[in-house]
């Protein structure tokens, strides 16, 4: 017999021996501690062996009766607990027939419509933002970036400065998965001028007192996304944004998926630029497209590619 506690400590071992983000990991076991508390005070089970799939259903009814949780975030807590069963299985504490999650399935989620900027908002958002100082000119390319391109706000606080070239970004993205995003004409045109003003910002510093992260703060920092997420709210209050609109940078994510859509790119190649490596309807029937193919793709259809700024 083996203990739930010492199972999720070599868990999590395993994860940051994986080269897991520190964040995922936590999130991780908070749910899994979260879960194994209910086994213990509900049902006495302490050993792995002996949890069985109705235990399992009864943890997600809990979840669900608290009524504290949206379907989506009880289906992230059923995944977390199925990379933890499926990790087991895979180092023999437990036999494929005895995982109690193989049978388990999501909740169904709300299906609703996504509402985003839309174009006139977008672009009252960025010319909203002056190019006085360094700063604003760091935060109108900021909010350029996130609309031009789609990645998520911690995607943009963790880009380095060789991580760029001179059409493309790396992008590291969740689980340590990688890919590029290209730059466009609009884009490349306020990152001369954000380096211009950055270089001038710092030029007293020494070169090891500069962060190598291509946002920096006023100390020459990583930025950090609570500032960015700022940025958005202030300048979406200023141009009267509509009341339905969150002003999160991942609603700059939703603009430039459906603007994509709309502007005629196919839904592989979009997946592949938003790092939705898993998306496996459209990775079936689309995989042949290459990664320079997608570039072009992306920035030939670029949402600011006809949008005066």
């Amino acid at each position: 017999m083996t203990k739930i506690t010492e199972l999720l400590d070599d868990f999590r071992l395993n994860q940051q021996i994986e080269g897991r983000k520190p964040k995922y990991i936590e999130i991780c076991s908070w749910r899994l501690k979260r879960w194994n508390e209910f086994m213990q005070s509900e049902f006495s089970v302490e050993n792995v062996e002996d949890i069985k799939a109705v235990h399992i259903k009864k943890y997600i009814q809990h979840r669900q009766q608290l009524a504290e949780e949206k379907a989506i975030t009880i289906n992230n807590n059923i995944a977390t607990l199925k990379v933890f069963f499926n990790y087991l299985v895979e180092e023999e504490f437990l036999d494929e027939l005895d995982n109690p999650m193989r049978r388990i399935k999501s909740l169904k989620k709300e299906k609703r419509v996504i509402v985003t900027f839309n174009d006139s908002e977008v672009k009252r958002i960025i010319n909203d933002v002056q190019e006085e100082t360094f700063y604003n000119i760091r935060d109108k390319l900021i909010l350029i970036m996130l609309f031009d391109t789609g990645i998520r706000v911690s995607e943009l606080c963790n880009i380095k400065n060789n991580d760029i070239t001179t059409k493309n970004i790396l992008i590291h993205g969740k689980g340590s998965k990688q890919r590029l995003v290209y730059i466009s004409k609009t884009m490349r045109k306020y990152m001369r001028k954000y380096e211009k003003a950055k270089q001038e910002r710092f030029k007293h510093k020494k070169p090891e007192e500069v962060g190598n992260y291509y946002f920096l703060d006023q100390c020459a920092m990583q930025l950090h996304r609570s500032r960015i997420n700022k940025i958005l709210k202030e300048h979406c209050n200023n141009v009267g944004v509509r009341e339905e609109i969150r002003c999160s940078p991942h609603d700059c994510r939703h603009y430039f998926a459906q603007k994509q859509l709309r502007n005629g790119i196919d839904v592989y190649s979009l997946s592949r630029l938003l790092g939705h490596y898993d998306t496996q309807m459209t990775a079936k029937y689309l995989r042949g497209l290459e990664q320079d193919s997608i570039l072009d793709i992306g920035r030939l259809y670029s949402p600011l590619n006809n949008t005066k700024i």
